[in-house]
């Protein structure tokens, strides 16, 4: 290939990729954005002969759905449950607060498990408005809370 070639080639390439490139740094633009938080786990006692463990999760919000946050709750415990087939369980709430706006709520489920980490409940969403919102998550046998800040879209 002659020197004139090589360049024309090079030349083409590169009007080629540029063109691949300018094409696909929109669409990364349009895509949706998410923030993912943990939730520290809570040390509690369980329903249940000796029951207890922890219970953590995890939210995220997402900038394609402004002031909602979703969450899932997941449980590890030990000990007997005192209905037999099922496992050690504990009802649990989530309260938040939105630093910003001051508007607050909670949400409470029944969390279950055994000594695999499993999610607890399918997704749930809670309604906090846009801002920095804490949330804290108890349940209402003796426990050691956790919280944890979100930024909310």
């Amino acid at each position: 290939m002659s020197r004139l070639e090589l360049g024309k080639a090079t030349a083409i390439g590169g009007v080629v990729l540029a063109g691949l490139l300018g094409t696909s740094a929109p669409a990364a633009a349009d895509q949706t954005r998410d923030r993912w938080v943990n939730i520290p786990d809570t040390a509690t006692a369980a329903d249940g002969i000796a029951c207890g463990g922890r219970i953590g999760g995890v939210t995220v919000a997402t900038d394609s759905l402004p002031g909602l946050v979703y969450v899932r709750l997941n449980a590890t415990f030990v000990g007997i449950s005192t209905t037999p087939g099922v496992l050690c369980s504990v009802p649990a709430t989530l309260d938040w607060r939105n630093l910003d706006s001051g508007v607050a709520g909670s949400w409470s489920t029944e969390v279950s498990g055994g000594l695999i980490d499993f999610p607890a409940e399918p997704w749930t969403h809670l309604e906090t408005g846009s801002g920095r919102v804490e949330v804290t998550l108890t349940t209402d046998r003796p426990h050691i809370s956790s919280s944890t800040e979100i930024n909310v879209y």
